[in-house]
């Protein structure tokens, strides 16, 4: 269980480590100050988060989402209305993207792009959503990527 008292999603939820790797990588990022300005960004729009896996759950976990207007959690492993909450979060799935209401999604995949391309260019294709944004969740600065690289 986790402190939401729902049960922990996402693969290998229960490795420590994978947890202790992706909260390092989010402080290394400034993950919290990103939220922050995408919160300005959608200030009273909403969003749907894309993802509820390993990442997602470490950063719903850890940081401070509140500000984002967050309608739903996507996720493959979801079926069409689905009764289950993440971190209170009503969860869909993706076919029901389609339909919701929101302003944008935010990925949380480390698949991000792939899963970018296919959400934009064949799930919402026609759709009334055809036209939302649709982008990662957390950018990975440069300068960490050249820190990273450089040892």
């Amino acid at each position: 269980m986790s402190s939401d008292g729902s049960k922990a999603r996402g693969g290998n939820c229960d490795t420590r480590l994978d947890k202790m790797d992706y909260l390092k990588f989010y402080n290394d990022i400034n993950a919290q100050k990103q939220i922050n300005k995408l919160a300005k960004k959608y200030k009273n729009k909403s969003v749907v988060i894309y993802g509820a896996g390993l990442m997602s759950y470490v950063l719903f976990e850890n940081f401070d989402l509140s500000k984002l207007n967050i309608t739903a959690v996507c996720d493959a492993k979801y079926k069409n209305e689905s009764s289950e909450t993440f971190f209170t979060h009503k969860t869909i799935s993706p076919q029901e993207l389609q339909e919701t209401e929101c302003n944008a999604i935010l990925i949380c995949l480390k698949e991000h792009e792939k899963i970018r391309q296919y959400i934009k260019y064949n799930l919402l294709v026609n759709t009334k959503n055809e036209n939302i944004e649709v982008q990662r969740l957390l950018n990975i600065p440069l300068s960490f990527i050249i820190k990273q690289i450089s040892g």
